[in-house]
């Protein structure tokens, strides 16, 4: 450990959690030590926390309280008895389900709605600083330390004092995630070439574009230590261009917005299950956990997050259960197979600026009246948004959601609308939040 590291762990970031009331570092001493562990102290680990997860639930949440689910004395056969709980069931519900009154003691924070109708989740200060600790262990797998130099593409440039600091601190450049043109990914090389980053953070479809570009401009002296993807589909020719175009590996991540870190690469490229920290069960059609090798849905519950317990949640991706391994990276975690999620494609606006699904998500995620969608690139400049909603038409509504588009992008847009009951699949028999029957990126 270097001293610049030795400072941050040991002096400046407890100094940050004292101020902010927060307990990040001492919950990431405690991940470190967590999985440090054999694989039957693991398991011992998660059952206890799922029996005190459902007793609590039960104690405390009206929603849970009154289903009247008789407790057993084995939590994976109490935990059976619950039903699954839909992301509509659970967006419903939420006042109801929640453990805690709605106060400045918890925060909230809404769910991307990639895989459905995004929902609010609520935390206390103690459960974000568990979470954003459990993403730490995740870079770290990935060779990251306190102190390395770091690029990371968010959606909030909006950034406070105290992100600020902390961007400041852990030499973090932070670039915007919702807009990505050409132009601007060829500048962001340019500087990469003369402030190289040791570490790049970001979007599965945001580190494809990036790799793309430097490719087609043969740009091959922009190099990082490892590249972390997340929030989407890391799909095997993402993969390719990236481990290409930067001459490293990468590190894939496997989590929901609703707060589960459910699964992240090693060393060995295997997805490691966080099971001190979600239950995972891959279901088939008669909610029946399918065989290892066999593909089903994925279901979960969370184990730290006693705010909004999400039990049986169905997160909308579809996975492979893994088969038992012995992993030589030396993690005794159990390993998921492949994960399907969903299929990701590009748009294009007309100046040649990317429209990748995580813009697509946070734009509509600020129009609730909207469940369910689906955006489809019909011309150069024309798209088609599909979207169930519950209320009536709105015209004024459809107008805002063209505008806004119009300012992320800075530049006109044309937008058709229909509402539907139920949303269409692509070409290719599979669902997708956006489509590309324009062209080919």
């Amino acid at each position: 450990m270097n001293l610049f590291t030795s400072i941050l762990e040991n002096f400046l970031l407890p100094l940050g959690d004292r101020m902010l009331g927060a307990t990040f570092m001492t919950s990431l001493k405690s991940w470190r030590s967590t999985l440090s562990r054999s694989a039957s102290q693991l398991e011992d680990l998660q059952r206890q926390k799922l029996k005190d997860l459902l007793n609590h639930a039960t104690k405390n949440s009206p929603f849970y309280e009154l289903q009247h689910i008789p407790e057993s004395r084995d939590p994976y056969i109490w935990l059976k008895s619950y039903p699954i709980l839909s992301k509509k069931s659970f967006k419903h519900n939420l006042e109801y389900i929640l453990t805690k009154p709605i106060d400045q003691n918890i925060t909230s924070v809404m769910s991307s709605g990639s895989t459905g109708p995004p929902s609010q989740v609520y935390f206390s200060k103690t459960e974000l600083s568990n979470n954003r600790a459990l993403q730490i262990i995740w870079w770290e797998w990935a060779g990251y330390r306190f102190g390395n130099s770091l690029l990371q593409t968010g959606v909030n440039m909006k950034r406070s004092k105290e992100k600020l600091i902390k961007d400041k601190l852990l030499r973090t450049r932070y670039i915007d995630a919702m807009s990505h043109s050409e132009a601007q990914i060829l500048n962001e090389l340019k500087l990469l070439r003369s402030n190289p980053r040791q570490h790049f953070v970001a979007y599965a479809s945001s580190l494809y574009l990036f790799a793309k570009t430097a490719l087609a401009h043969n740009i091959r002296d922009v190099k990082f230590q490892s590249v972390i993807s997340l929030g989407e589909k890391l799909l095997p020719q993402f993969r390719e261009a990236i481990e290409t175009a930067f001459s490293c590996k990468v590190y894939d991540t496997y989590g929901a917005s609703e707060g589960f870190l459910i699964a992240s690469q090693c060393s060995e490229g295997r997805y490691h299950i966080m099971t001190p920290h979600v239950v995972v069960e891959i279901l088939d059609e008669k909610n029946h956990e399918v065989q290892p090798g066999q593909t089903g849905r994925v279901v979960l519950t969370g184990l730290d997050n006693f705010t909004t317990p999400l039990i049986r949640y169905e997160v909308g991706d579809l996975a492979v259960k893994g088969h038992p391994v012995k992993c030589n990276c030396g993690l005794e975690l159990p390993v998921l197979g492949e994960i399907i999620g969903r299929m990701t494609e590009f748009l294009l606006t007309p100046s040649g600026k990317f429209i990748t699904v995580q813009t697509v998500v946070r734009v509509l995620k600020q129009f609730p009246e909207i469940d369910q969608f689906k955006v489809i690139q019909l011309d150069a400049d024309l798209y088609k948004l599909i979207y169930i909603s519950p209320k009536s038409q709105s015209d004024s509504m459809e107008k805002r959601v063209k505008e806004m588009f119009e300012d992320v992008f800075g530049e006109p847009l044309r937008f058709e609308f229909e509402k539907v009951r139920e949303l269409p699949k692509a070409k290719t028999g599979k669902f997708q939040l956006i489509e590309n029957q324009f062209t080919s990126i």
